[in-house]
């Protein structure tokens, strides 16, 4: 969506003309969005009051920009990264959070929309959002901030429980997640050989290792409910009003999963590789009452042993893509993640 359409949609929306800021400048943008176009999110003045428009484009970054990094830097795959299931949840991603946007399930986490145009959202600007950090450079939230975010996506996990949205990816099953077992793998290979100093030898035989025995472990995540879940659920994404309530923005990855998806998430950028197993048992324990609390009780065995298949999925898929996007960009927070990520399999080990 190119400048003129915004002002165009904003202008009838409101009726008098707006003025956009600049918005602030991400690497990928030009390759995600189009060098003519604007970054995801624009702040614009209209009249007395100030909104944020949100653009969407129809393509998602397993269309744009994932392949352009796998070419641009040389990332070797068995076959083009569309072929994969994964490619699934990070393409044709435009829908998603219009329809997000629409769910009363999710009404108490964000933002209210003023109205929508075209491939945008224009929602009100809530000015600066507490522990956002669009970097994700926060090393560490405190206790009771992940206690908050969990319980919140508790919440709206519980209200969509077993509902089928077709305007997402549904949920993946241990047969989806061994079927792109040589993605892993080659996402992994390549991350050793050009981050030797986060994916030692020692982390690259652990997570081979995770890999080829995914269908021993994964089958414990098949036996959870599903629910919607954010799955992008990290201080990059969410934060908190000045109200103190919980806000969660960018649902353009929204997918069908097990509800720990959005905590092993959080609790991957949230905690850090010190973590100590009492606090991790403490953090998913208010997620489980949580969730019991909204009416969705799950048998305390079934929902720790898909949180501990839930962290290694997280090692090597959601882990493996930011590494990914380490080969074109300088993410500040790649090495603590990585060893974070371990600190949590390891804690989860039967």
């Amino acid at each position: 969506m190119l400048r003129e359409d915004v002002v165009a949609g904003l202008r009838e929306m409101f009726g008098v003309e707006p003025e956009l800021d600049e918005p602030a400048s991400q690497p990928w943008a030009a390759v995600k969005y189009g060098t003519e176009g604007l970054n995801a999110v624009v702040r614009a003045r209209v009249g007395d009051r100030t909104v944020i428009v949100k653009l969407n484009p129809e393509r998602g970054i397993g269309q744009t920009l994932i392949p352009w990094i796998v070419q641009e830097y040389g990332i070797s795959l068995p076959r083009p990264y569309s072929t994969f299931e994964a490619a699934a949840v990070t393409s044709n991603t435009g829908e998603r959070e219009r329809a997000a946007y629409s769910l009363h399930a999710l009404r108490d986490v964000l933002p209210q929309e003023l109205g929508r145009f075209g491939a945008a959202l224009v929602l009100k600007d809530l000015g600066e959002i507490d522990g956002l950090d669009p970097s994700g450079a926060i090393a560490r939230w405190s206790t009771d901030r992940i206690e908050q975010a969990l319980v919140g996506a508790a919440a709206f996990h519980a209200a969509t429980r077993g509902r089928d949205f077709p305007w997402t990816v549904q949920r993946p099953s241990t047969a989806t997640i061994w079927a792109d077992r040589e993605l892993w793998l080659a996402q992994l290979d390549d991350a050793a050989a050009r981050f030797p100093d986060i994916v030692t030898p020692e982390v690259h035989t652990t997570r081979r290792r995770t890999i080829d025995t995914i269908q021993n472990w994964h089958p414990a995540k098949d036996a959870m409910p599903a629910t919607l879940v954010h799955n992008d659920y990290n201080q990059r994404n969410v934060g908190f009003r000045d109200s103190g309530d919980l806000v969660v923005l960018d649902w353009e990855l929204a997918r069908v999963d097990t509800p720990q998806r959005d905590v092993v998430e959080l609790l991957t950028f949230t905690l850090d590789a010190h973590t100590q197993v009492d606090e991790l048992l403490h953090l998913l324990a208010v997620h489980w009452q949580a969730l019991a609390d909204n009416g969705l009780e799950v048998d305390p065995d079934t929902y720790a042993r898909a949180a501990a298949a839930e962290f290694r999925v997280q090692s090597f898929d959601r882990v493996g893509m930011q590494l990914l996007f380490g080969a074109a960009f300088d993410l500040p927070y790649l090495k603590r993640i990585n060893r974070t990520v371990d600190q949590l399999v390891a804690l989860t080990q039967e």
